[in-house]
């Protein structure tokens, strides 16, 4: 039985110590000029310019996040050092930025009904042109649930990668979902519940991997245009290296691919991937996820997007005879966000996840979220997310409603 302990334990104070010690190291190296955070810093803009409110963005921000994070005319001369080769671009300090997101949660899944999640995580960002049309981006999870998570998004971005050809290259780890809906971007603290569902015993998810994408966009018509994605993953996430120093655990690679339509601000998408594990046993899970996808202004206010997968495992548990291993899925999620007043967000945003003999899996949710943005870089919000799912399985004895109360900071 854990101890009883007045306010905060030690390892709570050393961690709160730590992580603002971080945030002053990180500081430091800051520019301390009213921007926040490393883009709007570089470039002495406001985050509303990229964001509908931190940490979602709008659609110049996709077209930023598009153009490899560069502003297209951009002098930053002012910025960088005197090296005296033109073939060297550096910046005159490391660009950095922080988030810390801190929650108050209730719920009735675990056997804490009530926790202070603060810090629920801190990490330290960065990113800076290498010349044009280059760039790179990472962060690094300081703190992630009381654990330092260690790097997660990194990668290096060539943008035009062909001459002045629409056409893009990324390579490093990312999420493989991010062509659907970045998680990272979401205002609410419910997840994109199937994105994270372990459907399979596999390594494989729809989120972090070690990647090459190509995105290459073109206009069909005067109205409407059309983006096609490929890419190759490792297809077992982004663990540490075997003793080989191998970070793929087989021979096998995964594929995903995605074709778009962008019409008046509106877009429809179909993504499909496709992948097979082999484990020590040379035991093998062959898999595929597919669904479309879609974005839409319903007014110039209020946004209506979201995603649907269906996906099949050939063998989800590594069974080594027959079709016991054999799983169906689907899932998917619709959301809707409101700017209804200034400052102030409303999001809505339904889950469902139905996988084939493992009812202990299945979701139905829905959520409410309410954000205030004290700044432009600082937020509070209110979430609530009820269960809906059918309690008649033996492994889902009862309904478990959450409740969260957060602030997110970027600085």
């Amino acid at each position: 039985m854990n101890k009883p302990c007045p306010f905060l334990s030690f390892k709570l104070v050393r961690l709160f110590y730590s992580c603002m010690a971080l945030i002053l190291l990180s500081i430091v190296f800051i520019d301390s000029v009213s921007a926040i955070p490393a883009f709007a810093r570089r470039h002495k803009m406001s985050c509303r310019t990229c964001h509908v409110g931190i940490p979602m963005l709008n659609s110049f921000g996709e077209m930023f996040a598009g153009n490899g994070y560069q502003l297209p005319g951009a002098d930053l001369k002012d910025q960088l050092i005197d090296t005296g080769d033109d073939n060297l671009m550096l910046l005159d300090r490391v660009p950095l930025g922080v988030r810390v997101d801190s929650f108050f949660r209730t719920r009735a899944d675990s056997g804490v009904s009530n926790d202070l999640q603060t810090p629920f995580s801190l990490k330290i960002l960065s990113s800076a042109p290498i010349k044009k049309d280059i760039s790179y981006y990472f962060y690094f999870f300081v703190d992630e649930r009381g654990d330092v998570a260690g790097i997660e998004d990194a990668f290096i971005y060539f943008n035009d990668a062909y001459k002045d050809v629409d056409l893009d290259l990324r390579v490093g780890q990312f999420q493989v979902s991010d062509v659907l809906f970045g998680r990272e971007q979401r205002l609410t603290f419910q997840d994109f519940t199937y994105y994270v569902t372990p459907v399979s015993n596999s390594n494989f998810r729809l989120t972090y991997d070690r990647i090459i994408q190509v995105n290459y966009n073109f206009d069909l018509t005067d109205s409407i245009g059309m983006g096609l994605v490929a890419a190759v993953a490792n297809g077992n996430g982004i663990g540490v290296a075997d003793n080989d120093r191998n970070f793929d655990s087989d021979e096998f690679k995964n594929f995903y691919g995605k074709v778009s339509f962008d019409f008046d601000g509106n877009t429809i998408g179909l993504y499909a991937y496709s992948g097979r594990e082999e484990n020590q046993a040379e035991t093998r899970n062959e898999f595929f996820r597919i669904g479309p996808d879609f974005n839409f202004m319903l007014t110039d206010a209020i946004k209506l997007w979201g995603n649907f997968l269906y996906g099949e495992d050939s063998n989800a548990t590594f069974a080594t005879s027959g079709d016991a291993g054999k799983l169906k899925s689907w899932g998917g999620f619709v959301g809707v966000t409101y700017p209804f007043m200034d400052n102030w967000i409303m999001s809505l945003l339904y889950n469902r996840v139905k996988v084939y003999r493992r009812p202990d899996l299945d979701a139905n949710t829905m959520t409410v979220n309410l954000s205030y943005w004290l700044a432009s870089n600082l937020k509070v919000m209110a979430e609530f997310t009820g269960d809906m799912e059918d309690t008649t399985p033996v492994l889902r004895p009862e309904e478990t409603h959450t409740g969260v109360l957060g602030i997110v900071l970027a600085y």
